[in-house]
């Protein structure tokens, strides 16, 4: 999971705006893509790929008592999730 453009108010101090966040997923999308697709060559593997993208509004903290880790949730990363999962492969979806 990857997950851009979360504080807006650095986006505002950067002069960019929530659009310019999905760009940088997209463009990061395909550097994966890419990427896999190279070291499928060089290994002799097959592994695939499938991205969805979705924007909007989340939730974030800390959860865990004995080992906390940073993570989102909302219907914009449900919808993500789906996105992806149904997704064909080498696709990305948004």
């Amino acid at each position: 999971m990857a997950a851009s453009g979360l504080n807006s108010a650095h986006l505002h101090a950067r002069g960019e705006t929530a659009e310019d966040s999905i760009c940088d997923l997209v463009e990061f999308a395909f550097a994966m893509k890419q990427k896999l697709e190279e070291i499928n060559k060089e290994a002799f593997n097959n592994f695939q790929l499938r991205v969805g993208i979705c924007s909007g509004p989340l939730v974030s903290g800390v959860i865990g008592a004995r080992k906390p880790v940073y993570d989102i949730w909302g219907n914009t990363v449900n919808v993500a999730s789906r996105m992806d999962s149904t997704g064909e492969n080498w696709r990305i979806q948004v």
